[in-house]
């Protein structure tokens, strides 16, 4: 409650209905709330469908059948609008939950659902569950697929399989026969009720296809979310559609009220409620504008017409979003921006002026003033787009600007932009709605630094060609193009000027020594950081502001010069040529390698390498050829055999032959030779015989 002023009479409380609708919107779906009334199914059928749908949603699947069971078929119908509907499609989980709620419910309420629901969609559900045999045209097949299930009056045998999951879930076997047994008790239910009407819709679910059936259940549906405010996609975008900003003024006459459409068109205005995420913010008078606005409206009929418009806005935004009633998440988000839009739209027609800002309520339409905001976002979207298409670098302007330009450019080029909460002071981590025009501001300036950045970069000799895979700057520097932006383009062309090197303006690769010769410039003190020297940053800032185009705002100019100086000290990465290394590597391989092949010119190894020939000694074990002085003993001409002593002396030769052992001694070959000159001390006693 908002303390009386001066000018209000302390008995009269403030205006709060928004308040009040918060309060009420949580009552209602207090499920607890429900069934302690006295007259639980009475007041859970007072409720509009949409409004039971929120109930049920927030309960879950399983909470949600005590309340179901009370409720009506149009009051179903709007909640299966809500629940089970993608787009222009059926979302099969989402049907076979619901469907299992409805099973649960007393075989009279079922029918009379069934009854109460969209043929079509009645039809389709079948469809999907069974396969449906007419036996008075055929006979069933002889084996079923899932479950066999003859209806009482023998006209159809349905081949019972469930509803099915989304694609690529494989249900467990007691999960499959848990949906069988829904679809039986549906059909079971709806013959119990009025078996004409089974019949009626078994004979369309086998006589129609699948996308017939979905697509006039899909045109059905579009019609009640329609009475609702959920306008059909197309149409829900015009409020997206930018406008003059001149033509917005306070005084404009509205017209005709927005309330006497919806009340025509739903037949009573409590089919339409604020929800509760848009209500919350709406309660919030400190940070919205738009809601101190809202608090300044007295009249009863003013009062319940913005309810109504902002009931019908929500509802054609998330139309226009395609998003799900359902999706908790994002529909809290997507209402959070309609209402930063809004209070964007108030702060330009009535800067820090309530009353003016109600009056902006009372003769502006709401969709209009949404559309105000909208038009004002998309200024700053078209300034960021227009950087990536017709700025220096056309395509590669993203990919080389810096990590925050980077970030700026694709959170506003989205077809909904957001605020980047790195540009708050201090910065902080995430995004959310633009809800000021000073968002607006730091925004555009965040997108004039990114455009000065690539400016000045043309400026210092940049081209697109240089950057181009395959282009020398890449191939010398081995660099990849995915880690290239523009701090460390600039950062090389400075280090290169700074040092004096050549005189060429185009921007090439720096040597290793001329990174090293600069680094050594840079002022290092014990306890203080790495700092670039005056005369250099001076230096620095002259080149800067000199690549710098006169049409740029000098404030991003000099914020683009202060980013880049800074990174000079200390040095962050620069582009250094590879030449050096990549050639060393070939000569290494190339020229090391036959040096130490020419290692061997003593000649000495291939000597020792011949010692394997020399392993023939096996060979030269000739010795038993040697022994042929025993068959010169034996000859016959020597008729010697009496006197046989001298065989004695010749029996030592095999003595000798024990030097085999010391085959490789030079000493044993020379043996065989001294054994020879044994017989000549005998030679001169033949003669004498």
């Amino acid at each position: 409650m908002v303390p009386p002023t001066k000018d209000e009479p302390s008995n009269v409380i403030p205006l709060s209905a928004f308040r009040a609708e918060l309060g009420r919107g949580r009552r209602l779906r207090r499920a607890d709330v429900l069934l302690a009334d006295r007259d639980p199914d009475a007041a859970v059928r007072a409720l509009p469908g949409d409004e039971l749908y929120y109930v049920l949603h927030e309960l879950g699947h399983q909470d949600a059948a005590a309340l179901l069971a009370a409720a009506t078929a149009e009051q179903l119908q709007v909640v299966l609008d809500f629940a089970v509907w993608q787009r222009d499609r059926i979302a099969p989980d989402s049907l076979a939950d619901w469907v299992e709620v409805m099973a649960h419910a007393p075989p009279d309420r079922i029918a009379e659902w069934l009854a109460g629901l969209d043929a079509e969609l009645v039809a389709l559900i079948l469809r999907m569950g069974a396969r449906i045999y007419d036996i008075t045209l055929g006979p069933a097949p002889e084996e079923s697929e899932g479950t066999f299930y003859p209806t009482p009056d023998g006209f159809f045998v349905l081949d019972v399989l469930g509803l099915p999951h989304e694609e690529g879930a494989e249900p467990s076997e007691s999960d499959a026969q848990d949906r069988a047994a829904v679809i039986i008790r549906l059909v079971d239910s709806l013959y119990r009720s009025d078996k004409d009407l089974a019949r009626r819709l078994l004979v369309a679910a086998t006589g129609e296809l699948d996308s017939d059936l979905e697509e006039t259940a899909y045109r059905w549906q579009r019609g009640r979310m329609e009475d609702l405010g959920f306008a059909d996609y197309y149409e829900a975008l015009e409020v997206y559609r930018e406008l003059d900003l001149a033509s917005v003024r306070i005084g404009d006459v509205k017209q005709a009220p927005l309330r006497a459409t919806v009340d025509a068109a739903a037949g009573n205005g409590d089919a339409l409620r604020v929800p509760t995420a848009l209500a919350q913010r709406l309660s919030d008078v400190g940070g919205s504008p738009f809601a101190r606005a809202a608090q300044k409206l007295a009249a009863r009929e003013e009062i319940e017409e913005l309810r109504f418009a902002l009931v019908a806005l929500t509802n054609r935004v998330l139309a226009a979003d395609r998003v799900a009633p359902g999706d908790d998440d994002v529909v809290a988000a997507t209402l959070q921006r309609l209402a930063a839009t809004l209070d964007l739209a108030i702060e330009r027609l009535a800067p820090g002026d309530d009353e003016r800002a109600s009056a902006a309520l009372r003769t502006i339409p709401l969709v209009r003033l949404f559309r105000t905001g909208v038009t004002m976002i998309g200024k700053v979207r078209r300034l960021a787009l227009a950087l990536l298409r017709d700025g220096p670098f056309g395509r590669q302007a993203l990919a080389l600007a810096e990590p925050e330009d980077a970030a700026v450019l694709e959170s506003l080029t989205r077809a909904r932009p957001l605020y980047l909460r790195i540009l708050d002071q201090p910065p902080a981590a995430g995004e959310r709605p633009f809800q000021s025009l000073a968002d607006l501001a730091r925004a555009a300036a965040a997108v004039e630094r990114a455009a000065a950045a690539q400016a000045m970069l043309r400026g210092l000799g940049v081209e697109p060609q240089h950057l181009l895979p395959g282009a020398p700057l890449l191939e010398d520097s081995g660099a990849d193009a995915a880690a290239i932006d523009g701090g460390l383009l600039a950062r090389t062309i400075l280090v290169k000027r700074l040092l004096s090197i050549g005189t060429a303006p185009a921007i090439a690769p720096l040597d290793a020594p001329d990174v090293r010769a600069f680094e050594s410039q840079l002022r290092r003190g014990p306890s203080s950081p790495v700092q670039l020297p005056v005369a250099l940053a001076k230096r620095a800032r002259t080149l800067l502001e000199a690549a710098a185009p006169s049409s740029l705002a000098s404030a991003a100019v000099a914020a683009v010069a202060d980013r880049w100086i800074a990174s000079l000290a200390p040095l962050e990465p620069v582009l250094v040529r590879k030449a050096p290394a990549a050639k060393r590597p070939p000569v290494r391989t190339a020229a090391a390698r036959p040096k130490t092949k020419a290692r061997p010119n003593t000649k000495a190894r291939p000597k020792t390498k011949a010692r394997p020939k020399t392993k023939a000694r096996p060979k030269t074990k000739a010795r038993p050829k040697t022994k042929a002085s025993p068959k010169t003993k034996a000859s016959p001409k020597t008729k010697a055999r009496p006197k046989t002593k001298a065989r004695p002396n010749t029996k030592a030769r095999p003595k000798t032959k024990a030097s085999p052992k010391t085959k490789a001694s030079p000493k044993a070959k020379a043996r065989p030779k001294k054994a020879k000159a044994l017989p000549k001390p005998g030679a001169p006693q033949r003669r004498r015989r």
